[in-house]
């Protein structure tokens, strides 16, 4: 698969949760809420310029707007389902731009005070790339804030597979050392990390809430289990009162330097 139909293949799993994305994803809407407290505590300036990676629809959009009075924002998303959403959501803001976009390939103009993004990266094909090009869109002493999936992240669902001798279709989310090693040059940059664990009575439960927000993209690589096979995983899930699952994530806050 190229980079370009599984980009292709992800807005399109994501469009057609839209629906439904709400009520399924409570680890993305606390995550979200999350981020926006640490952003919110930025030394941002008065009627700051924002562009937001990933918006789905609008967790971060509405959690930061409450927070950040007067912002001009530019609300960005792969799939245009999820940009219909966002923008009836806010519907009314004339402070707010909404684009189809992907964020890996932004095509805007720069001069933002803050680039933020909550649950997005973990589908980029080259994260490293991608966060130089969203730096060189900050204006002096801009911030780059965001939250992604780091490499604890889903491991009770990778152990069951590996203890089939199985590979999952999640990809291999990075550390914080490698996601530190990727800050673009020039910037001062810093991480955080959070555990957030979900629980489910079922592992369908969890697979289930996987599908209602549309993350069901393999990746690069990674073929799909035969019946069989998930059968088996999901039932080595299932061996405990409940089922439960890790969220690791890693806040990632870049300041460009003043001229």
């Amino acid at each position: 698969m190229t980079a370009t139909s599984r980009k292709r293949r992800i807005a399109a799993s994501f469009g057609t949760a839209v629906t439904r994305y709400d009520s399924a994803a409570v680890v993305q809407r606390s995550v979200a809420e999350r981020l926006a407290r640490r952003v919110a505590a930025l030394p941002l300036p008065d009627r700051p310029r924002v562009l937001e990676i990933g918006c789905g629809t609008g967790f971060l959009t509405r959690a930061l707007s409450a927070r950040i009075r007067g912002a001009k924002w530019v609300v960005t998303d792969i799939s245009p389902a999820m940009i219909a959403r966002c923008r009836e959501t806010l519907e009314g803001d004339r402070n707010m731009l909404f684009l189809c976009m992907d964020g890996e390939q932004p095509a805007v103009q720069g001069g933002f005070d803050l680039i933020c993004s909550s649950l997005t990266f973990q589908w980029f094909d080259d994260l490293g790339g991608s966060l130089r090009r969203l730096n060189d869109l900050l204006r002096p002493g801009g911030h780059l804030a965001f939250a992604t999936l780091a490499h604890e992240s889903l491991r009770e669902w990778c152990r069951a597979h590996a203890q089939l001798g199985l590979q999952p279709g999640t990809p291999d989310y990075p550390s914080l050392e490698e996601l530190a090693g990727l800050w673009p040059e020039g910037g001062e940059g810093r991480l955080e990390e959070e555990w957030i664990v979900s629980t489910y009575p079922r592992a369908r439960d969890f697979v289930s809430s996987l599908k209602g927000i549309g993350a069901c993209t393999a990746a690069p690589s990674r073929r799909p289990l035969s019946a069989g096979a998930f059968r088996d995983v999901l039932r080595r899930l299932d061996r405990g009162k409940e089922v439960r699952i890790t969220y690791h994530l890693a806040y990632g806050f870049c300041t460009q330097p003043s001229r």
